[in-house]
């Protein structure tokens, strides 16, 4: 059917779709989170749910979840040609308890989209429009309502937008064989990665990241793994420790966890 879209890819590993979660344990309207006390009660209630020792870890879980939206109508344009109406008023925020972890992600509650233009020019324009309007009417202010809800600094959820636009797109050209939907994603993340600082309300495009890259201890045959642009706050939870790919991570750290992987031991 010509409206049938294939949502798997951002459901497994953005929570995003028209169904939402099978199980949630927590929901509420996304818009709720412009509301200081109702965004407090949420971040406190995902911060139980993944053991968090303070308000770090689930600011920057749920600030980056609002990114997820815009990287979902990235693909979507992309494969589809369509824009989906991700738009606050139409989303569900959903928290799910899966044994040892959680997932949060959101509910489409109507599922509605308008055509992306096929010609370059007019395509470019559009999305243009569309992701800079979405940005400075509503992800702006709901990053800054869930970092003054956790009393950090936004600075922490918008520096990790470089680093995971670029796993996003090395996981595409990485797994994608259709040359025609890698070429209009490429255009289309372009589009992105050019929008002026001003959209995002900071001095530079949060997308424009230059990515560096590791060796892979779990796959030593040439494997590399991408260094996160930001810290994801993940050491913040009961028995935390930086990822392997934390930036802040020092040297002899990563050498030391590097040895025990070798060794079999992490």
């Amino acid at each position: 059917m010509p409206n049938q879209m294939d949502f798997t890819l951002v459901e497994t590993y953005f929570h995003i779709s028209p169904g939402g979660a099978a199980h949630p344990v927590y929901e509420i309207p996304a818009v709720d989170f412009l509301i200081r006390e109702i965004s407090h009660a949420t971040l406190i209630q995902a911060g139980n749910m993944v053991q968090a020792t303070g308000m770090e870890l689930a600011a920057s879980f749920v600030g980056m979840s609002f990114f997820n939206l815009c990287i979902t109508n990235l693909i979507f344009a992309a494969q589809y040609n369509r824009y989906l109406d991700l738009s606050l008023q139409n989303l569900t925020f959903q928290l799910e308890q899966h044994n040892d972890h959680a997932h949060l992600g959101f509910k489409i509650n109507e599922l509605r989209w308008t055509e992306v233009p096929h010609n370059d020019g007019d395509r470019k324009a559009f999305l243009e429009h569309a992701f800079g309007t979405y940005f400075k009417n509503e992800i702006n202010a709901i990053v800054e309502a869930v970092a003054v809800s956790a009393d950090v600094k936004s600075a922490m959820i918008w520096n990790q937008v470089g680093g995971q636009i670029h796993f996003v797109r090395d996981y595409v050209h990485q797994n994608i064989q259709d040359p025609a939907l890698l070429a209009n994603f490429q255009r289309d993340f372009d589009v992105l990665a050019g929008l002026p600082a001003e959209v995002f309300n900071r001095k530079r495009n949060p997308f424009i990241h230059k990515p560096r890259y590791i060796d892979n201890p779990w796959t030593p045959e040439g494997g590399k793994l991408m260094l996160n642009s930001s810290c994801c706050m993940y050491e913040c939870r009961i028995d935390g420790q930086k990822c392997y790919t934390c930036p802040r991570m020092l040297p002899e750290e990563r050498e030391e966890r590097r040895k025990l992987v070798a060794a079999g031991s992490y």
